[in-house]
């Protein structure tokens, strides 16, 4: 008697959660959209290959040979080949300022040292030599380069051992934690600020003083920048603590101004912060809250280029990169740690941080306008 009863509470309970769930119609979608979302990136994004790595081509020789190597290397769907003028070859202003991810240079009488190691069946040390710089900001493309110029110079012909200069283009070499590192503090200030806003707000909102927020002297906009001020303030203690730690324990490169780094998280901060401001609106629960993370935090660890170059992920789910905005903020932290790069040298990423920024914060007034008149 006394386990029926027990049987029958524990039911009743269960029912009334189900019940909850059932009519809660956004969190009852949230429960399959999201396992459903998860399985399709992680299959799709570790089923990619690296594919249309732009390679620039200089053939100051201009020989059978070397025509067939670039036909070897124009072959390989990895790489997107451009032939370039040899009188224009600046590797470091084609990669840093052309967007070029590796530059190749065939120098004069290439050929002729190529066939001259076996000359009259004598062995030489002449070689054939090949000048390679690579943007070696993401360790993943560096290495795709190097493998796919060795499979192009497979079977080109007899003669001797061909001699890859690679050249350091920032002076150092990059480490995959060097790329890693930029990444993770974009990850890092993006996810902290959102969760600490979506759910700051909700709460207000399920304790009712949101509502009394829309009958106090304070406007929209100054109930967002509040927020923007102090979660902008925390945001600038953690990229410190991350790039100290990283800096101190990891020995990550910082070829850029540490100025200029903590500027661009600082702003992407404000932009998670609107993020955050705007599911909040969205939002009437705190469940509701929580289950809106897992669809933005799974596109920016699989598709913003954080793990894996964009050039890995397959072409079905490429477009939707670049609708995530920490693939813009990776891009940007990139280019001003380890490049060395000034925030506006690299535009795209810019630009992308700089529309995240307008766009949540334009949106969140709006929404919380709409929220306000409804209660």
């Amino acid at each position: 008697m006394i386990l029926s009863r027990s049987a029958f509470r524990i039911r009743a309970v269960a029912s009334r959660v189900l019940r909850q769930i059932w009519h809660d119609k956004r969190v009852f979608v949230f429960m399959f959209v999201v396992p459903v979302l998860a399985m399709i990136l992680f299959g799709f994004s570790f089923s990619g290959e690296i594919h249309g790595i732009r390679l620039g081509v200089v053939d100051a020789d201009r020989t059978d040979l070397t025509g067939s190597i670039i036909d070897n290397l124009r072959g390989d769907p990895t790489f997107q080949v451009t032939v370039l003028d040899p009188g224009a070859y600046d590797p470091d202003s084609l990669i840093l300022r052309d967007h070029y991810q590796a530059v190749i240079r065939f120098p004069k009488k290439f050929t002729s040292l190529y066939y001259a190691h076996f000359a009259m069946g004598v062995a030489t040390t002449a070689q054939g030599r090949i000048d390679l710089t690579l943007d070696e900001s993401d360790p993943q493309i560096a290495a795709a380069v190097k493998k796919g110029l060795a499979d192009a110079l497979m079977g080109i012909g007899e003669g001797g051992p061909v001699k890859v200069e690679t050249h350091d283009l920032y002076g150092v070499k990059v480490r995959f934690i060097d790329s890693f590192a930029p990444a993770i503090m974009g990850l890092v200030v993006m996810l902290v600020s959102m969760i600490l806003t979506l759910l700051s707000i909700v709460q207000e909102k399920v304790d009712g003083t949101f509502s009394r927020v829309w009958v106090s002297p304070v406007r929209r906009g100054e109930f967002i920048l509040g927020y923007i001020v102090a979660f902008g303030l925390i945001t600038f203690i953690q990229s410190i603590l991350v790039l100290a730690v990283g800096r101190v324990v990891f020995g990550i490169v910082i070829n850029g101004s540490l100025f200029w780094a903590l500027a661009c998280v600082i702003l992407f901060a404000v932009g998670s912060v609107g993020l955050g401001t705007l599911l909040s609106a969205l939002a009437q629960t705190e469940a509701q809250a929580i289950l809106s993370y897992p669809l933005i935090v799974l596109p920016s660890v699989l598709l913003s280029g954080m793990m894996w170059p964009l050039q890995a992920i397959p072409g079905l789910l490429r477009p939707l990169a670049y609708l995530v905005p920490l693939t813009y903020s990776n891009r940007l932290l990139r280019a001003v740690m380890v490049k060395g790069l000034a925030p506006w040298q690299e535009p795209v990423g810019l630009a992308g941080v700089l529309t995240f920024v307008l766009v949540t914060i334009v949106a969140a007034s709006l929404v919380l306008h709409q929220s306000a008149g409804d209660q």
